[in-house]
């Protein structure tokens, strides 16, 4: 959009001259131990279908619990997560319930009621 007959122009600087050997930022590899703290956990639900997340191991399941809940448009309080059919705790993290990289989580919609 013009205004007043001139173009806004935006110019990056030219990044300052790194010492000889240097590595720009995000040029540095990653350090391993942080490769070795992140894992992918599958959250599968009841009709099969699989959802990724990366996460750290000190992370509460809480926090992934919330972000899948808020992907699938539903309130966390309306699922139930388990592994190996046990019920997980939100506060705990994948370090604590020893998983590892690709475990899987079930998740099922929480049943109200049951009585006929």
């Amino acid at each position: 959009r013009r205004q007043h007959g001139r173009d806004l122009v935006l110019r990056a600087s030219p990044p300052a001259p790194l010492a000889p050997g240097a590595m720009a930022e995000e040029e540095k590899p990653k350090p391993a131990a942080d490769d070795a703290n992140t894992i992918t956990i599958r959250v599968k639900d009841q009709s099969g279908e699989e959802t990724f997340f990366k996460v750290k191991k000190t992370t509460r399941m809480e926090k992934v619990f919330n972000t899948y809940a808020s992907r699938k448009g539903v309130r966390t309080d309306t699922l139930r997560f388990l592994l190996d059919g046990d019920r997980i705790n939100g506060e705990m993290t994948p370090e604590q319930l020893d998983l590892e990289d690709q475990d899987q989580i079930d998740c099922l919609l929480e049943q109200v009621g049951g009585s006929a």
